[in-house]
């Protein structure tokens, strides 16, 4: 009998929900969205691991150079770390069916496909029917729905206004503090 994992994930996306674009400042500095870091320091880490779950069309169709995001990511962790906020992985697909060049392909780990979750899974032994995924496109609600996340669409960056997808989240919040915030408050109505 296969073991039932309770390990649990948080995954968010960068864009729209942890800050306003995935780009260094001109001071190679990071802006946060409000109070976007202080929610992330409310997450209890022996309970959740975080994960950021992003979708990267602006490599795939070269409006970023990839060496350009992961520069951005290496800060990213290193502030995040700073902050003594333990991020498990980062997860991005470049890859889309219309994008240039080698970024040109489909792929399971561009949502609102699940791979991305499945792979955390996997690596992580996540259990993803305990897990969270915050986003504010419909594609990020769909993909989590897809993997049997709970999800939380934000009204930050796209608020789910991208009209791409129809989708009934499991939350609407203003943001990523309000969104962690129901977080805590469903898992702590379980544990009483």
């Amino acid at each position: 009998m296969a073991k039932i994992p309770d390990k649990q994930g948080l995954f968010f996306e960068l864009d729209g929900v942890l800050v306003p674009e995935a780009r260094l400042g001109e001071d190679g500095g990071i802006r946060f969205l409000d109070r976007a870091l202080e929610a992330l320091a409310r997450v209890d880490a022996r309970q959740f691991r975080l994960f950021i779950a992003t979708s990267r069309p602006d490599i795939a169709f070269g409006e970023m150079k990839e060496r350009d995001f992961t520069k951005f990511c290496e800060v990213l962790l290193q502030r995040l770390h700073a902050e003594q906020i333990p991020i498990a992985k980062i997860y991005s697909c470049p890859y889309h069916p219309k994008g240039k060049g080698r970024f040109r392909k489909e792929s399971v780990f561009r949502k609102p496909g699940p791979g991305i979750f499945k792979m955390a899974q996997q690596e992580f032994d996540l259990n993803l029917q305990r897990s969270w995924m915050i986003g504010h496109t419909t594609a990020d609600v769909l993909a989590a729905q897809r993997a049997e996340l709970g999800t939380i669409l934000l009204r930050t960056g796209k608020g789910g206004t991208d009209g791409e997808f129809t989708v009934d989240p499991h939350f609407v919040e203003d943001d990523l503090w309000s969104a962690v915030a129901r977080v805590n408050q469903f898992e702590y109505s379980l544990r009483v």
